[in-house]
């Protein structure tokens, strides 16, 4: 979907409330908002719960914000973002202590259709920026990859994610983590090298 249709979606629903004009923006933007979720949150049922919270909370306020394409995705990611934000302090406040590690290895158990979907939404795109995924061409994640991505700060990791996975620019990161696009640029350098020198 280009900019121009989803501008006549996000139009429509807030002038008709007619749900077919969402459903257009839930299909299109789910699957990139559950990638996010499952890089960000360790079990795959939290992710799908987190994905699926960001669409209620843009249903009941896309009719109300000022919100076009351009805008819209941002917005979806930093509702997502806060959504995992208070996600970990409510496993904190637990006394859960959720990492990548055990996740990693409750995976290999766990049954197909998990691992199909994480499978389905860790696929790299080829860019420049990000040579070391060491590959010309599209590259699934291993779980290796992803141990050292939590070794990062949150917000380096974010960065990353929303920036070579999401495939968003600097100026829409800095939007969604509240940093200025050359804060985003400097964590983004930051973590690169950090995750170079790990990856040798």
């Amino acid at each position: 979907m280009d900019n121009i249709e989803l501008d006549f979606c996000v139009r429509n629903f807030k002038k008709t409330g007619d749900n077919s004009f969402f459903e257009k923006i839930y299909r299109h933007f789910f699957p990139r908002i559950l990638r996010f979720t499952v890089l960000n949150v360790s079990e795959v049922q939290n992710a799908e719960d987190i994905a699926s919270e960001v669409f209620i909370k843009a249903y009941r306020y896309i009719r109300k914000l000022n919100l076009n394409a351009v805008k819209l995705k941002p917005w979806l990611y930093k509702v997502a973002r806060n959504l995992i934000i208070d996600f970990y302090r409510k496993e904190a406040r637990k006394g859960k202590k959720v990492s990548l590690d055990q996740y990693l290895e409750e995976k290999s158990a766990a049954d197909y259709s998990n691992e199909e979907i994480i499978d389905n939404v860790l696929v790299f795109k080829k860019d420049l920026d990000i040579e070391f995924i060491q590959s010309g061409e599209e590259k699934i994640i291993n779980a290796e990859f992803l141990k050292k991505l939590n070794t990062l700060t949150e917000i380096q990791k974010q960065v990353l994610i929303l920036r070579f996975v999401e495939d968003l620019d600097h100026k829409s990161i800095g939007r969604i983590v509240n940093k200025n696009e050359i804060a985003v640029r400097a964590i983004s350098f930051r973590a690169i090298s950090k995750l170079r020198e790990l990856m040798k």
